[in-house]
């Protein structure tokens, strides 16, 4: 017992609050870096190929945000087997709806895709459409038997996101 007494002098209980202070530091400064890191979930709705040249692919997802860090998305790539192609940065025409009444239109909705770079807040989401090319005219079923993935660069890193092109939607 007297042994124990003697450890308890003031410089050795004051070591022990700075070591303990340490610790909880280094503890919360981990926690931080692994609960906001890079945590995105990319979620594929549909895709349509261009009629008029079977190059174009516009896709529909969003990404959701799952920490509470905003993130900006600086580029996006469609990966087709070993082809990774870029959604387009520049805002690019997907379709018009009109609401008419005998004959005159009382409101007009022109949809574009998502630019590029993007930001989405801490929980958040963006979705919408994005565009990209091909080289080569493309088929719904060679996309369908392709390995496709998503590829995300973003200001806390690189990350890909496998995704099954298996909806197409149709132009009308």
């Amino acid at each position: 017992m007297d042994k124990i007494l003697s450890l308890l002098t003031k410089e050795n209980i004051t070591f022990l609050i700075a070591v303990l202070g340490f610790l909880l530091s280094l503890y919360n400064f981990l926690r931080d870096i692994l609960q906001n890191r890079m945590k995105l979930h990319v979620i594929y709705k549909n895709h349509l190929i261009s009629e008029h040249d079977h190059k174009g692919i516009t896709i529909s997802m969003s990404i959701e945000n799952k920490v509470k860090v905003p993130i900006s998305i600086s580029r996006i790539f469609l990966n087709i087997d070993d082809t990774s192609l870029e959604f387009y940065w520049i805002p690019q025409f997907v379709f018009q709806a009109t609401q008419k009444c005998k004959g005159e239109i009382l409101d007009e909705i022109n949809v574009h895709t998502i630019p590029l770079p993007a930001h989405i807040e801490g929980y958040g989401i963006i979705g919408g459409f994005f565009f990209c090319k091909s080289p080569i005219p493309i088929s719904n079923a060679e996309l369908l038997s392709a390995k496709t993935s998503i590829t995300i660069h973003s200001n806390k890193g690189t990350k890909f996101y496998p995704i099954s092109m298996n909806n197409t939607s149709l132009e009308r």
